[in-house]
């Protein structure tokens, strides 16, 4: 809970920072008279030099007269002007036309003293005035702050802006004071309101309501501090009006005002009709994504099969195709951008694809993978493959990389710059024809005879749960070694998800099947022949810890 010290601590410390954030507005007021206590101000324009005296411009010059710069004849003038006596009398200005050598022009006297002097190439040829016509404006502007002089010097006066100022200054306080109160009652409430689990909007099984909350929270906190740094530019402009002396920094601040609000309109009307194009465009773009990628989701559904299109390239299809779509609607709607054409926004856009092209070298190769893999349809979901060193069920194929699931229920995910480098074993891709065929090799002595040593491996294929018959498991002769031959057991099994469990359980049958017939399998090698069969007579087969098998 925020106590009125702390309320007046903060407020004090948004009037620091507004005022902070508004000296960016008039740090080239306060930079052109560096010498505020001699009240006059020499500020350079594009194509002259301007006379100001109290922030009050008089003139602008622009020619050089005897070796006198446009800024030396600037600071003579203002100090002629500033010069003339307090207690003077209200004596006209004149505008007389002069002549002095090559130089033609009009000189503002006044009392009998020449105040200042405009030549003709002093003008402005892109305004079309006269000298007279200049000297005539000038005069009034020095008159205008001969008044403001003399305002000045009314203490009764000055008195009477300063209690206003001092009202308008409580009236700021109060509305500061006033907003920011109402800010912190309204985010602590809001907060509180978050909070609450009974109410929730859910969309998609999120509650969104907390984010919802969340960006109001923010929109009020923003417009909040809109309001501190309006309400203390106003405070701030209608201050400096008050006292003669900053009356022109006001008038500059007043202007500035004004001339942001009527850019900002123009540009927000301007800008209305390059948004509708915009807007179209954006629609059309998504009514075009929401069709084809329909069209794409319903095969990658299943929903429609197409010889020509797969599942799993139609899933891949359809983000390609969405994303050309959109990069294409806003390559089309970039000309309408407000702004587009800005020295700001091109140097932007250039920005960004210069961090685009030195950053996404390594993207561009794992999307290129991801191609090959997709179109080349060398993977599928759902597929037992071996790629590289790892073996595993296909989970996703994606733009960047591709999932695995071991058989120990680990999932690995490899990049598709990787895996197209990667020599790749699919195991499940013939299995709907033949099913996946494994194999399993002993080796037994040359007293066995062949055709028993077959008949036994083929009746632990008959044992073995998991074989396909067709094609009925077949034994191959792979070798006649010195002190053995090699045999080789080809079998099929139904799903290549359990190739390890059925070549256990197969293993298993080949050892009870040569050990039932006393037949020894010869794969430890013997310097000489033993003299009588190793094997495992059938009552031992499952000593203790081991339990027996109930037959």
């Amino acid at each position: 809970m925020s106590t009125p010290f702390h309320t007046v601590g903060r407020a004090l410390r948004v009037v620091s920072a507004s005022l902070l954030a508004l000296g960016v507005a008039t740090a080239d007021v306060h930079a052109a008279d560096k010498a505020v206590a001699a009240a006059t101000a020499l500020t350079g324009v594009p194509d002259g030099v301007a006379v100001k005296v109290w922030q009050q411009e008089i003139v602008v010059l622009r020619a050089t007269i005897d070796a006198a710069t446009p800024a030396v004849r600037a600071e003579r003038i203002a100090h002629r002007i500033e010069s003339i006596p307090l207690e003077d009398k209200p004596y006209p200005i004149e505008i007389q036309p002069v002549t002095l050598g090559q130089y033609s022009g009009v000189a503002l006297v006044r009392n009998g003293v020449i105040l200042a002097g405009i030549a003709e190439e002093d003008l402005d040829p892109k305004r079309g005035l006269t000298a007279e016509e200049v000297g005539t404006r000038a005069a009034k502007n020095i008159e205008r702050w001969l008044k403001l002089r003399e305002e000045q010097q009314n203490h009764k006066l000055f008195i009477r802006h300063l209690l206003v100022v001092i009202g308008a200054t409580v009236l700021f306080l109060g509305a500061l004071f006033a907003t920011l109160r109402f800010a912190d009652f309204w985010g602590e409430r809001r907060t509180r309101a978050a909070a609450d689990a009974s109410r929730s909007i859910m969309i998609a099984g999120i509650n969104f309501r907390p984010y919802l909350i969340t960006l109001e929270v923010g929109v009020v906190g923003l417009a909040a501090w809109a309001i501190y740094l309006g309400l203390t530019y106003l405070w701030l402009t209608y201050t400096l009006n008050e006292f003669p002396y900053t009356r022109g920094w006001g008038a500059q601040l007043s202007g500035f005002l004004n001339n942001f609000l009527l850019t900002f309109g123009n540009a927000i009307l301007g800008a209305i009709p390059d948004l509708f194009a915009v807007m179209i465009i954006m629609v059309i773009a998504r009514l075009v994504a929401a069709v084809l990628g329909g069209f794409f989701l319903t095969v990658e559904r299943r929903r429609v099969r197409l010889s020509w299109l797969q599942p799993e390239v139609a899933r891949v299809t359809r983000k390609l195709c969405v994303a050309a779509i959109w990069v294409f609607a806003v390559v089309m709607a970039y000309p309408y951008i407000p702004g587009s054409e800005s020295n700001a926004f091109k140097g932007i856009g250039v920005l960004l694809g210069l961090m685009v092209s030195l950053g996404s070298a390594g993207l561009v190769g794992q999307v290129m993978g991801g191609f090959v893999v997709v179109y080349n349809r060398a993977l599928r979901v759902g597929e037992w493959v071996r790629i590289g060193e790892h073996e595993g069920r296909v989970l996703e194929i994606g733009m960047l990389s591709t999932r695995l699931l071991t058989r120990r229920n680990e999932e690995i995910t490899i990049p598709n710059a990787v895996l197209i480098s990667a020599m790749t074993i699919n195991y499940s891709r013939r299995e709907r024809d033949l099913g996946q065929i494994v194999s399993t090799s002993v080796t037994i002595g040359y007293d066995t005879p062949w055709r028993q040593v077959h008949a036994m491996l083929l009746e632990a294929a008959r044992r073995t749960e998991g074989l396909v018959k067709n094609p009925a498991p077949r034994v191959l002769q792979r070798g006649l070694e010195d002190f053995y031959v090699q045999y080789e057991l080809l079998v099929s099994i139904e799903d290549s998800m359990t190739r390890y469990s059925v070549l256990s359980e197969l293993h298993a049958h080949i050892q009870d099947v040569f050990n039932e017939h006393g037949v020894q399998i010869m794969s430890p090698h013997f310097v000489d022949q033993p003299a009588q069969a190793l094997v495992v007579p059938k009552e031992n087969w499952a000593p203790p810890p081991a339990v027996a098998e109930k037959s």
